[in-house]
C-alpha cells in the first residue's frame, strides 16, 4: 500500500513538473513575442517621425511654390497689363510693347528670386514670346491654353498634357499641380498653375484671363528633401510613388540606381510595400521593396498631390539587434527554466525526506511562539498607560489590564466577572453600557470621545469599542480601549479661549480706529453665524465663517483714521486706498495658520458672483462659500448701520437692496437665509438698544 501511494505521488510530481515546463516555455515564447512587438513599435515610431518630417518638408515646399505664384498673380500691375494685352492686338508685332516688357521684367525678377530659372543664366537674357526654347526651370504667363504672353529664358510651347491643365485652370479658376513628368531635356519636372484674374470685373462670372505656369526640376528642388539624414543606419530610404492604372510608379531616384519615373510595378503584387502604401497611406508594416528585400515601412499622403511618401529600412538591419536579443533570451531563459526544474526535483526529494522532521519542528516552534507572544501580550497590556478591558455580551469583565485596575483601585485578579457599575460607578457605567450595546448591535468599530468620572475625577477619553467574534462560539466579546486625552482636551479649550480673546482684542482695536464702524465686526459675525447655522453648515465651516466675520475689518488698521472718519466726499486717492482694505487684511492674515480659509474669506468679502467685485475680480465658483456668507452679512450690517457720511438704512430697505442684487452680486441661497434670520431669529428691540449704546 505504501509503495502504491509512493508511486502515485511520483506520478503526480512528474505531471506537475511537465506542466511547469510547458507553462515556462509558453511564458518564454510570450515574452519573446512581447520583445519583438516592442522593437517593432520602436521602429514604427522612428520611421513615423522620419516620414512625418520629410512629408512636412515636401508639403511646405509645395505651399511655398504656390504662394510665390499666387502673390505674383495678385499683383495689380500684372493683372492690369495682362488685361490690356488681351483686349488689344499690337499693330507692330515686331516692336515689343511697354506692357510686355514690364511683365517680362516682373516675371524674370520673381523667377530669379524663387528658383524658377535654370542656374547660371544671365539675368539680362531676353526672349520673345514666340521663341521655342528648352528650360528645366521656368515661369511663364500663358493665355488661351498655349499662347505664351511672356516668360523666362527657355520656355517652350506647352505640351498637350500641360495645355490641358492650363485649360482646366482657365475654366475652373483654381490653382492646380501638373504631376511629375519628363520634359524634352529628359529631366523630371513639375508644373505649378495659378490663375490670373482681371483687375476689374468684366462680368458677373469671374473668369481667369491668363495662367501663371511655373515649372521646376524636381531633381534639384524636391528630391534632395528625400535624402537620409541618419548616419546611424545604412539601408533607410525615402521615395515618392503614385498610382498609374494598375501600376505603382516610382517618382524619385531609388537606392539601386533606378532613375525617376523609370520603374513601375504591379500595385497588387504580394507583400509589395509600395502597393500597401497606395491602398492605406499611413500604414506601418513589413513587406517587400522594389528590389524584393524584406523591409519595415510606413507611408504618408502628400497633401494637394497624388504622391505617397514611403519611408523604409531593411528588416535585416532594423531587427538585427532585436533578433540577437531574442535568441539570447530564448537560450538564457530556457536554461534558467531547466535549472529551476532541476532544483524543483531536488527540493521535492529533499522535502519528502525531511517532512516529518519539519512538522515536529513547526509544532515546537509554534508552541514556543505562542508562549512568547502570551508573555509579550501580558507585558504590553500590564505596562501600557491606556485602559484596556474585555467584556462579554452581559457586559461583565473578562479581562482588565493593570493600568485600569490600579486607576480603579481594584486588584487585577478581582476585576473578572465584575459589572460596569461596580467598577466605574453608576453614572460612568450608563455611558459605557449605551456605547457597548450600540457597538455589539452594529457589529462594527466605533471610536467616540467620552467623559467619565473615575475616583471622583472627570477624565476625557478617546475610546475604541471593537466587537470580536469568538471562534469557539457564535457569541461576541467587546474589546474596549480608553486613551486619556484630558490634558489635550484642556489645552484645546485653553487655545480656543485664547483665540477668541485675540480676535476680540483685534475687534476692539478696529472699533477704536474707526469709531463710526464700532461694533461692525461683532454685528457682521452675529448675522454671518446665524446664516451659517440656518444653512446647516458643518461646525468647522461655521467656525471659519465666524472668525472671518470677526476679522473682516482688520484691513482698516492700515488706512489712516482721518480717511475712515471723513464726513465729506472722498478723493480718488482716498477711494483707491479704501478699496485696498481686503488686500491689507490679506497681508495681515496671510501668515496665520487658520484651521479653515479665514484669510481667503476676508480677502473676498467684496467679490461678486458676476465678477464686478474687488480686489481680484473673482466670479461664480471662484468665490468661496464662506466669503459669500460674509459678503451678504457685511453688506447688510453696513446698510443698517450709520456711517460718517450717511444715516443707516431701514432693515426692509436693506433687504430689498440685497434681494435686487441676489443672483448677480450675492448668492441667492445666502440672501434667502438672511431673510429667515431677520424674520425669525433677530430681536430688533434688543438690537436697537445695543446699537444706541455703542453710538452713545
Amino acid at each position: 500500500m505504501k509503495s502504491f501511494y509512493r508511486g502515485k505521488s511520483l506520478l503526480f510530481g512528474a505531471v506537475a513538473l511537465l506542466l511547469v515546463l510547458l507553462l515556462g516555455f509558453w511564458s518564454i515564447s510570450k515574452f519573446i513575442d512581447y520583445e519583438k512587438r516592442r522593437d517593432l513599435n520602436s521602429w514604427q515610431l522612428t520611421l513615423g517621425v522620419m516620414a512625418d518630417q520629410k512629408a512636412h518638408e515636401i508639403d511646405s515646399w509645395l505651399e511655398r511654390q504656390f504662394a510665390v505664384l499666387q502673390e505674383l498673380a495678385r499683383n495689380g500691375s500684372l493683372q492690369l497689363y495682362t488685361q490690356q494685352l488681351r483686349r488689344s492686338q499690337t499693330q507692330h508685332p515686331s516692336v515689343e510693347s511697354a506692357e510686355i516688357s514690364y511683365l517680362r521684367n516682373l516675371i524674370l525678377a520673381t523667377a530669379e528670386r524663387h528658383g524658377f530659372t535654370d542656374r547660371g543664366e544671365p539675368a539680362s537674357s531676353r526672349i520673345g514670346a514666340n521663341i521655342m526654347a528648352q528650360a528645366d526651370n521656368s515661369l511663364a504667363l500663358i493665355a488661351n491654353g498655349d499662347s505664351i504672353i511672356t516668360g523666362t529664358v527657355g520656355i517652350s510651347k506647352p505640351t498637350p498634357g500641360l495645355r490641358q491643365k492650363i485649360l482646366e485652370v482657365l475654366q475652373r479658376g483654381e490653382t492646380s499641380l501638373l504631376d511629375v513628368y519628363v520634359n524634352a531635356n529628359n529631366r523630371p519636372v513639375v508644373a505649378f498653375l495659378v490663375p490670373v484674374f482681371a483687375l476689374q470685373k468684366q462680368s458677373n462670372a469671374l473668369k481667369p484671363i491668363a495662367v501663371l505656369c511655373g515649372t521646376k526640376d524636381v531633381s534639384q528642388a524636391l528630391y534632395p528633401l528625400l535624402r537620409s539624414r541618419h548616419a546611424a543606419t545604412k539601408t533607410d530610404e525615402c521615395y515618392l510613388i503614385r498610382k498609374r492604372g494598375d501600376l505603382v510608379q516610382y517618382l524619385s531616384p531609388l537606392a539601386d540606381g533606378t532613375l525617376p519615373l523609370k520603374k513601375s510595378l504591379a500595385a497588387n503584387a504580394p507583400d509589395l510595400a509600395a502597393g500597401v502604401a497606395l491602398q492605406s497611406p499611413g500604414w506601418f508594416g513589413n513587406g517587400k521593396d522594389y528590389a524584393g528585400n524584406d523591409v519595415l515601412f510606413t507611408s504618408r499622403k502628400i497633401a494637394g498631390s497624388p504622391w505617397i511618401l514611403v519611408q523604409k529600412i531593411h528588416a535585416r538591419e532594423a531587427l538585427a539587434g532585436s533578433r540577437s536579443h531574442q535568441r539570447f533570451l530564448l537560450l538564457s531563459l530556457s536554461l534558467v527554466l531547466l535549472l529551476a526544474a532541476s532544483l524543483l526535483i531536488a527540493f521535492w526529494w529533499y522535502g519528502g525526506m525531511l517532512e516529518s522532521q519539519r512538522v515536529a519542528a513547526d509544532l515546537q516552534a509554534k508552541t514556543e511562539l505562542l508562549a512568547s507572544r502570551t508573555a509579550l501580550l501580558a507585558a504590553v497590556s500590564d505596562n501600557i498607560h491606556d485602559f484596556i478591558f474585555i467584556l462579554n455580551q452581559e457586559l461583565h469583565f473578562i479581562f482588565a489590564n493593570r493600568s485600569l485596575a490600579d486607576r480603579l483601585s481594584i486588584p487585577a485578579e478581582d476585576m473578572k466577572n465584575k459589572n460596569l457599575a461596580s467598577a466605574f460607578g453608576p453614572a460612568s457605567a450608563r455611558i459605557l453600557e449605551r456605547l457597548c450595546q450600540k457597538s455589539l448591535k452594529e457589529g462594527s468599530l466605533s471610536q467616540p470621545e467620552i467623559s467619565l468620572e473615575m475616583n471622583g475625577e472627570h477624565l476625557v477619553f478617546n475610546a475604541a469599542f471593537i466587537p470580536v467574534a469568538q471562534p469557539e462560539s457564535d457569541r461576541q466579546v467587546l474589546l474596549i480601549s480608553l486613551h486619556d486625552i484630558t490634558l489635550l482636551h484642556e489645552m484645546q479649550q485653553k487655545r480656543e479661549r485664547l483665540r477668541r480673546q485675540l480676535v476680540a482684542a483685534l475687534m476692539r482695536a478696529i472699533d477704536l480706529h474707526d469709531p463710526y464702524s464700532a461694533n461692525h465686526s461683532a454685528n457682521t459675525a452675529f448675522f454671518a453665524s446665524a446664516i451659517g447655522r440656518s444653512m446647516n453648515l458643518e461646525p468647522d465651516a461655521l467656525e471659519t465663517v465666524e472668525t472671518a466675520a470677526n476679522l473682516c475689518n482688520l484691513g482698516k488698521l492700515s488706512i489712516p483714521k482721518q480717511v475712515l472718519t471723513k464726513t465729506g466726499a472722498l478723493t480718488a486717492e482716498e477711494q483707491e486706498l479704501m478699496r485696498k482694505e481686503p488686500e491689507f487684511a490679506r497681508e495681515l492674515l496671510g501668515q496665520i495658520d487658520f484651521d479653515g480659509p479665514v484669510c481667503e474669506a476676508v480677502a473676498q468679502k467684496y467679490e461678486c458672483l458676476d465678477g464686478s467685485g474687488y480686489p481680484d475680480g473673482l466670479s461664480a465658483e471662484q468665490v468661496i462659500f464662506p466669503a459669500r456668507i460674509l459678503a451678504v452679512a457685511n453688506a447688510f450690517v453696513a446698510m443698517i448701520s450709520p456711517r460718517a457720511y450717511r444715516d443707516r438704512f431701514a432693515v426692509a430697505d436693506a433687504l430689498d437692496q440685497l434681494l435686487k442684487q441676489a443672483g448677480s452680486k450675492y448668492d441667492r441661497q445666502v440672501v434667502a437665509a438672511l431673510f429667515h434670520v431677520v424674520e425669525n431669529e433677530t430681536n430688533w428691540s434688543q438690537w436697537d438698544e445695543r446699537q444706541q449704546k455703542f453710538i452713545n
